[in-house]
């Protein structure tokens, strides 16, 4: 697969360019997170999911926090969706990774010319 994505060292496409200035600083994770061999659009997508968890748990956390502030018990985060696997095909997460940056590198280049 990594033939026909490329690496995350293929920058002269543009879009890894295009999605760093979209999301700062995901390059970098996507960088830490991957694995040899593997092509860009999946390493990417597995940095965006652990920056998204991470997120989700922070914010729990400052939820579960003011909650204590407050006298209030903890919510039972099992509860709250941690966990759930929403069932997306890998190859259908790719198709959409595919689809969004195509969208973004779109966007960016007419903004370019405008």
């Amino acid at each position: 697969m990594g033939e026909n994505y490329g690496t995350l060292e293929t920058e002269d496409r543009g879009y890894v360019p295009a999605l760093d200035t979209i999301a700062p600083g995901i390059i970098d994770q996507a960088r830490a997170v991957a694995v040899e061999g593997e092509d860009w659009i999946s390493a990417v997508s597995r940095a965006m999911t652990t920056v998204a968890m991470a997120d989700y748990q922070r914010r729990l956390l400052n939820v579960q926090l003011e909650r204590a502030r407050q006298g209030l018990p903890p919510l039972a985060a099992s509860e709250y969706g941690v966990g759930i696997n929403v069932g997306i095909d890998p190859a259908t997460r790719n198709m959409l990774l595919i689809g969004g940056v195509a969208l973004v590198a779109v966007l960016v280049l007419a903004r370019r010319r405008a």
